[in-house]
């Protein structure tokens, strides 16, 4: 897959009859599947497969890096890092069809969910890209909203979720666990002076977290899976830490400094807080552990 990190340089690229979907693609969730699925089912038939991601300048449920692996892994050819300039934004709808899906991409095929809309104020929209379509050339494919009963699966959802530590119904609307990756890091290895040695990841920074506390967890390291118990946050007691994931991985005493990890918080126990002292903080974990291998 090629990343194109800036449309300018779209031009150093030969993308011929390409189908193309757009949007922000903020944690690749069920209802993106909708479109991504589509794109790759016209690579099939002979298409070029596009990914324009909108560039949200925020942490996101899947970090950039994380998303340009998992759209790689699906077979997309082309994604596109979509960053808003002034010049752009000024566009009309149908300068955007000509300058820019045409022009730039040769878009054969546009897939975008039903509520799209683009070029100036945002005043184009579906019914605008379908009522161009005879005079440039392309066809359009409009995907309505997923439902998780009565929930409308969006990125909002998701974070709304995750800020609530609800990691389970984040689950459902991603279709698949949230995780943080990362390269086992030192800390100030309070935890192995108290009998709870424990691993440190930093959550990439354009990465969003959950809401700071204690999670049960699954801890994959290599091919090997483990559970455990992980504080995401800024550990108070401690203090003078970035935001971290740390982990205490039941029944494991390897030194994995370096490596990397993949961790899977699944249920929130209790919030983030700071104790008074080590002695409190070690007699909570206690109670942590218990608590987590009893779930």
């Amino acid at each position: 897959m090629i990343v194109i990190d800036d449309i300018n340089e779209i031009k150093n690229y030969i993308i011929v009859q390409s189908a193309v979907t757009i949007g922000k693609f903020d944690g690749i969730h069920r209802g993106h599947m909708l479109l991504l699925n589509r794109i790759l089912e016209l690579k099939n038939e002979g298409y070029t497969a596009v990914v324009c991601m909108i560039n949200q300048g925020k942490p996101g449920v899947l970090s950039f890096r994380e998303k340009a692996e998992y759209l790689e892994l699906l077979g997309v050819d082309y994604l596109i890092n979509f960053r808003f300039t002034d010049e752009f934004a000024k566009q009309t709808p149908e300068q955007f069809i000509s300058s820019f899906l045409m022009d730039k991409l040769d878009a054969a095929k546009v897939v975008v969910g039903n509520d799209f809309h683009f070029g100036y104020k945002r005043s184009g929209d579906t019914t605008t890209l379908k009522s161009f379509e005879k005079k440039y050339g392309y066809t359009c494919d409009f995907y309505e909203k997923l439902k998780e009963g009565s929930t409308v699966i969006s990125s909002t959802e998701i974070r709304q979720s995750l800020g609530l530590g609800d990691m389970a119904s984040a689950k459902v609307m991603l279709g698949r666990s949230y995780s943080i990756c990362g390269t086992v890091v030192h800390g100030k290895h309070l935890g192995s002076t108290i009998g709870f040695p424990t691993i440190n990841i930093l959550p990439e920074e354009d990465k969003l977290v959950p809401k700071y506390g204690v999670y049960t967890s699954k801890v994959l390291v290599g091919s090997e899976e483990y559970r455990g118990i992980t504080n995401i946050g800024e550990k108070p007691t401690v203090g003078g830490f970035p935001v971290s994931a740390e982990t205490y991985i039941f029944d494991f005493d390897r030194d994995i400094y370096g490596e990397q990890v993949t961790v899977i918080p699944e249920r929130f126990i209790r919030e983030e807080r700071k104790f008074a002292s080590i002695d409190e903080l070690k007699a909570q974990l206690d109670r942590d552990i218990e608590d987590a291998r009893n779930i």
